[in-house]
């Protein structure tokens, strides 16, 4: 052990204040953010000249009411919807809440079952996120192949909807007295055989609680599209689905390739997190490992032919900039602090030391590419149409308009003019994990892995499982 001592304490602050730098770089950074004081002013504004631009025909003003996975899902459905409307955020929100309950409950009884010990670090990591939020792509479509979708105005906006933090403790407390009562029952019983009875009624009590918070989902609902005549059509959710998305976009069509370089990761095998789904009987969250340079090829591929690419990442506070631009010269830490921050360690030792996780999820809908047709800068789906809400579907039932909640979310989704926010290729080879995109842009060699090779199962716990915000 190596303690500080007052000596080393009296050197270094004589060092210390011996350079000028060092007491101006102080001034700045204790009455301001020091990351914002390290930005570089000549950092890229976003534009990167280049060959030849791939981007969407169609433009929507961006879902913005509600976690980013399940927004960026939806935009991705309205994508290749033929007639655009703004799809309810709330909705998907309401049964990922009541099945990722049920999930967990489950999820417990089987780890009684397997004699997984109460301090195990994978009780412990379900027990501390018992109900998060956050989310996959396997869960965005676990949610939709189940419950279908409905139109925005068709499911008023909640107050927890949109705050959500009164709901998740409350659900939390449940959830970790319930498992506390099965852990009981099977150590009383030696057995699960009374759990499943246990749960359904556990069960029910917390749907009366989400049902309570969240407003219940209509089962029906009324529409019409712009260009039907103003005929206003009665739809269930399922049926909605089935018309307006399905015949353009196959979910089961989409495959997630990830990129994880540690050295235990092989690349062109499967991997699969455990106890990662929002659903039983659902999917788990589970991506093919490719390279870096392959996923780029596959995004390029992608955008060129129209089809924009789901995008997670790890959106690093240290790289952030107001100009909307994701790169990694956007700060200078060496000038203010005379050291570089958050560049020494390569991708695969950033994962290892937790350094960095995947956290949200871009739609990425544009792509600048060079002469060689390798790809300089994507962008994502935030460039909107100031006349997007005029474009939307016209008629609707069972919204409530007086709802606070609503009024104010509206009032943010019309007041929000943000900036696309361009990708440099540079960041996207540190940052990114995972894309979400249509088999018919893979290459052959890289789905035929995905759909032979066997699954590697990751604990809970691991970084490429981390839930997107």
């Amino acid at each position: 052990k190596f303690a500080l001592s007052r000596d080393q304490l009296d050197r270094w602050r004589s060092q210390f204040y011996a350079l000028p730098l060092n007491r101006l770089a102080q001034n700045i950074c204790t009455g301001n953010d020091p990351i914002r004081a390290c930005l570089r002013q000549d950092a890229s504004t976003g534009h990167v000249p280049g060959k030849t631009r791939h981007d969407l025909q169609k433009v929507i003003k961006p879902t913005v009411d509600g976690p980013k996975w399940l927004c960026a899902g939806l935009d991705l459905l309205r994508l290749a919807m033929k007639k655009d409307c703004e799809l309810s955020v709330p909705y998907l929100f309401y049964w990922h809440k009541l099945e990722r309950c049920n999930y967990v409950l489950n999820a417990v009884v089987e780890l009684l079952e397997r004699c997984e010990p109460l301090d195990g670090r994978t009780f412990q990591y379900l027990m501390k996120h018992v109900v998060p939020d956050g989310g996959n792509w396997q869960m965005f479509v676990n949610l939709v192949q189940k419950y279908g979708i409905m139109p925005h105005k068709c499911y008023f906006v909640s107050w927890s909807a949109s705050r959500s933090h009164h709901l998740n403790k409350m659900l939390r407390s449940k959830l970790h007295e319930f498992s506390s009562q099965l852990h009981a029952q099977f150590t009383f019983d030696g057995d699960s055989s009374n759990l499943a009875k246990m749960v359904t009624g556990m069960a029910e009590e917390l749907y009366k609680i989400i049902s309570i918070c969240l407003g219940t989902p209509p089962l029906e609902f009324t529409w019409s599209f712009k260009g039907d005549d103003e005929l206003l059509q009665s739809y269930t959710p399922m049926s909605f689905y089935q018309r307006s998305v399905a015949p353009f976009f196959t979910l089961n069509a989409q495959i997630c390739l990830g990129h994880d370089p540690r050295p235990s990761s092989c690349f062109h095998k499967n991997y699969r997190i455990a106890y990662s789904s929002n659903m039983c009987d659902g999917q788990p969250q589970s991506y093919n490992n490719q390279p870096v340079e392959k996923l780029l090829e596959i995004m390029v591929a992608s955008l060129a032919a129209g089809a924009a690419v789901w995008l997670v990442c790890d959106l690093q506070a240290i790289h952030n900039s107001k100009s909307h631009v994701l790169a990694l010269d956007t700060h200078n830490y060496e000038q203010v602090f005379g050291m570089q921050v958050g560049r020494e360690l390569d991708k695969a030792q950033r994962l290892v030391y937790k350094g960095t996780r995947r956290n949200t999820v871009l739609l990425l809908t544009e792509v600048t590419v060079d002469e060689a047709q390798q790809p300089l800068q994507f962008r994502t789906i935030t460039k909107t149409a100031e006349n997007a809400n005029k474009k939307s579907g016209s008629n609707a039932t069972l919204r409530d308009e007086g709802n606070d909640a609503a009024c104010e979310t509206e009032a943010k989704r019309k007041s929000s003019k943000e900036k696309a926010t361009a990708v440099n290729v540079d960041w996207l080879r540190e940052y990114a994990f995972e894309i979400v995109v249509d088999t018919l842009f893979v290459p052959l060699g890289v789905l035929h892995a995905a759909q032979t090779q066997p699954s590697v199962d990751l604990p809970i716990w691991d970084p490429m499982g981390a839930l997107l915000s």
